[in-house]
């Protein structure tokens, strides 16, 4: 009997169309997008506040601060948890959790007696709320999206993370005006639960680990699967630069208020014009494709980051600066995206939540980031800790590079 061959048709439609057509990644674009605004809504009512009630900015701080030290704690308790039983079902009881926070927070703003560190517990049981779900929306992708799709998913993610970092602090600040943050804090509790209708929405399967360890056992048997891994390795070695470049975060406000001295209207769009050069990025990524190898995107990235916040920090004009600021936050995609993509195609699909879970941990290096910037702001200067910031990030990743071939080839 002959054979008869069909030949399967490539489909050779853009990356964009291929991904906006798939209802499961719509759902965790949407649901991502909404918990990480929802996020920087928290963030902002609260700081907003704590100030209100006379606070201090050390106060402020600790509850945005603090949640580092939980993340620290169950973060890699949370990726056996994704491994085990799937990042659909663990994002469920992450949203649902957040929305149950948010309404406890919102309701005791209501009453005279709160005292500030109610709302700096609660702020950092969030937290760790969301250290458990970060690893579980990122080992969703590549369990509903094909290989080739993968960085193009992850870009588009980070549209979604600008989109929440420009629109989540500036929905709390009208309900916060229309109102008071507990208002802001009931409208945090309504995103949630959209992000929780939404994650519904998404179809992953999932085949759970068949061990019968015990979470500590099983916790080892991750990282000793990174360890054998290089590329693994020297990716989360690479991600340590969030230390450095995390410094990036108070150098703006400082540099908005000492050097451009503009009002808060102003300072908002400094942020805005970060947040549209990482949806610039991330969407040439998206339409092009990206780097085909992963460190080489990384370390443009990382160059094209350091050039922009260079000349902003040599910028004494608005205008100029928020140029420089949108060439900055074109880094950002470039660099991240790489990381997340390496992380996810180089880890065994068993392990994966427990690889991309110590990736979040290390992420929350930008707390770090946050105390070091501020410490040498005031040690040694605004343009010396912006040179700092820079030379210890790139020192971070140029180090990763030479050290390992198998990760310069990734």
């Amino acid at each position: 009997m002959a054979k008869v061959s069909e030949k399967i048709s490539e489909d050779t439609r853009s990356p964009l169309r291929r991904l906006f057509t798939s209802r499961s990644f719509v759902a965790l674009f949407i649901s991502n997008t909404l918990g990480f605004g929802g996020e920087q809504m928290r963030l902002a009512a609260q700081s907003w506040w704590i100030l209100g009630e006379g606070g201090s900015k050390t106060e402020m701080g600790l509850a945005a601060g603090l949640r580092i030290f939980p993340v620290l704690i169950i973060g890699l308790y949370a990726g056996v948890m994704v491994d085990r039983y799937g990042g659909k079902r663990i994002l469920i009881v992450e949203r649902g959790s957040l929305i149950f926070l948010a309404l406890v927070t919102a309701s005791i703003l209501l009453f005279d007696q709160v005292q500030i560190w109610h709302v700096i517990v609660l702020s950092t049981i969030a937290g760790a709320t969301i250290a458990l779900g970060t690893p579980a929306t990122q080992t969703l992708v590549p369990a509903i999206v094909p290989k080739d799709l993968l960085h193009s998913a992850n870009s588009l993610n980070q549209i979604g993370l600008a989109l929440g970092r420009t629109l989540g602090p500036l929905l709390a600040g009208v309900l916060i005006a229309v109102r008071s943050a507990a208002l802001a804090l009931f409208g945090l509790a309504a995103v949630y639960v959209a992000a929780l209708v939404t994650t519904f929405g998404i179809t992953a399967k999932h085949e759970p680990t068949s061990s019968s360890d015990s979470a500590i056992r099983q916790t080892i048997d991750g990282l000793s699967h990174i360890r054998q891994n290089p590329v693994l390795v020297w990716t989360l070695f690479s991600a340590l630069a969030t230390i450095f470049y995390g410094m990036f975060f108070p150098i703006i406000p400082v540099y908005a208020r000492d050097v451009l001295e503009v009002g808060e209207v102003k300072f908002g769009w400094m942020w805005g014009a970060v947040a549209m050069g990482e949806a610039t990025a991330a969407l040439a990524i998206v339409s092009r494709g990206g780097f085909q190898r992963k460190s080489i995107g990384m370390m443009v990235g990382a160059g094209v980051f350091s050039l922009g916040l260079i000349g902003f920090g040599l910028s004494e004009t608005y205008w100029l600066s928020l140029v420089l600021l949108f060439v900055t936050g074109l880094g950002f995609p470039l660099v991240i995206t790489a990381w997340i993509t390496l992380l996810q195609t180089h880890s065994a699909p068993e392990y994966r939540g427990r690889v991309l879970a110590v990736y979040a941990i290390t992420m929350q290096s930008v707390s770090i980031g946050w105390i070091l910037g501020g410490a040498l702001l005031d040690l040694i200067g605004n343009f010396p800790t912006v040179l700092v910031s820079v030379g210890g990030g790139t020192a971070i990743m140029a180090l990763a590079m030479i050290a390992s071939r198998d990760f310069r080839r990734a």
